[in-house]
């Protein structure tokens, strides 16, 4: 992909998936309190989106060949795309690098997600999305690069809110585990800006 981007989040997983959701709408999700978490393990791979209250929400972030546990990186290029990038290998940074430039023209197709509220909303499926069964949310914002993948945090893991200003819709675009070379590999979830009328 040809794109600028910046470095705007990480995201830790401990296998699980992680929903983007029209902000307004996180709190119809109940992941905890409801047990609707149980939802997302019960879809395929090509099932990327699912029903949250009136809204659709996308499933980013989670594969677990790349590894069990590990950080999703989150970046946002100048034209708009938000990307989630799951990476390994001895060079980190190589591996995030290639992973944002490597073609997307056979990535899996996925669900649409619109953002009314001009806020993005990502966090884990297992929490609910906002009250008692929540995790705390930072709003994304522009940073270096991890140097290295590193270890989980000691506290509990945020959720992220991104501006989507300009944005209506977005398009999910997949692609599981792919491999760089012998030791490094990752797995990409592309969120495409839609015109109006998508």
């Amino acid at each position: 992909m040809r794109d600028e981007w910046i470095h705007v989040g990480r995201l830790w997983t401990n296998g699980e998936q992680f929903l983007a959701i029209d902000s307004a709408g996180r709190g119809d999700w109940r992941g905890d309190s409801d047990e609707e978490f149980d939802r997302t393990l019960e879809l395929t791979p090509e099932e990327t989106g699912l029903s949250v209250g009136m809204r659709m929400a996308v499933l980013v972030g989670g594969d677990g060949v790349v590894r069990d546990d590990s950080w999703i990186e989150v970046f946002q290029g100048e034209s708009g795309v938000l990307a989630f990038v799951q990476a390994s290998g001895p060079d980190y940074r190589m591996a995030l690098a290639a992973a944002l430039a490597y073609p997307d023209d056979e990535d899996l197709d996925g669900a649409v997600v619109t953002v009314d509220s001009g806020e993005l909303a990502v966090f884990t499926a297992a929490a609910d999305g906002d009250g008692e069964f929540a995790n705390p949310f930072e709003q994304a914002r522009p940073g270096p690069v991890p140097a290295e993948h590193g270890s989980p945090s000691r506290g509990v893991d945020p959720g992220l809110l991104i501006s989507t200003v300009g944005v209506a819709a977005y398009r999910l675009k997949v692609r599981w585990f792919t491999e760089l070379d012998e030791k490094s590999c990752f797995a990409r979830w592309l969120l495409i800006p839609l015109a109006a009328g998508h």
